[in-house]
C-alpha cells in the first residue's frame, strides 16, 4: 500500500519549534479506493516504521509510470486484496502532505468509489487482510464515516473524513 520511491528525494527544512531539522521530501501520486458498506468504509491500519504512529488509509497505492489513476486503483486492489473491481466511480482528488518513515510526503490522491458487492467477503462485512508485495499482512477495518470517536487513529489523507461527509450524496 505505501510505496516509498527509491529515487533521489529532495530535502526541505522544517521548524519543530526548538530547532530547524532537515527532512527528505517525496512527491507522489496515489489512487485510493473507498469501499462503503452501510455507514462505514474499509481502511487499512498502517503503522509508520519510524515513529510507530498508526494511521487509517483506504486501500490503494502509488500510480506507476504510464498508468492512469483508475488503472492503478484496479491493480492495487487486485494485488493487495484479491478484489477485481467492476465499475468504479471517480470522486475527485485530495492534495495533502503527511509524514511517513522520516519523510515529508506531498501526495495527490485520486479517490474512487467501488461497489462492495465486487467481493463476497467485503459484502458480508468481513475485513480481509491487505497483502503487500513483500508479503507483509496489514489488517483492515470498517471505519464509520461519521468518525466522531476520538479513539480512532488519524485518517490519511487527513481531509478524507470531511471530503466523504461533504460528498455523502455522491455515494449514498
Amino acid at each position: 500500500m505505501i510505496r516509498i520511491s527509491q529515487k533521489q528525494i529532495p530535502r526541505c527544512a522544517r521548524d519543530d519549534g526548538d530547532k530547524i531539522i532537515e527532512v527528505e521530501v517525496e512527491t507522489r501520486k496515489a489512487a485510493l479506493c473507498i469501499i462503503r458498506r452501510e455507514d462505514a468504509f474499509l481502511v487499512a491500519e498502517i503503522r509508520d516504521p519510524q515513529t510507530g504512529l498508526v494511521l487509517h488509509r483506504p486501500p490503494g497505492g502509488g500510480i506507476e509510470d504510464g498508468e492512469s489513476p483508475e488503472q492503478a486503483v484496479r491493480r492495487e486492489l487486485r494485488e493487495e486484496l484479491g478484489i477485481t473491481l467492476t465499475a468504479v466511480r471517480s470522486l475527485g482528488t485530495i492534495d495533502h502532505v503527511w509524514l511517513w518513515n522520516g519523510r515529508e510526503v506531498r501526495e495527490q490522491a485520486w479517490l474512487f468509489l467501488a461497489n462492495p458487492l465486487d467481493d463476497a467477503r467485503v459484502s458480508r462485512g468481513e475485513t480481509p487482510d491487505l497483502v503487500e508485495a513483500d508479503g507483509q499482512r496489514i489488517k483492515t477495518f470498517w471505519r464509520p464515516i461519521q468518525d466522531a470517536a476520538a479513539d480512532l487513529p488519524p485518517l490519511c489523507p487527513s481531509a478524507l473524513s470531511d471530503f466523504l461527509k461533504s460528498a455523502a450524496d455522491i455515494y449514498a
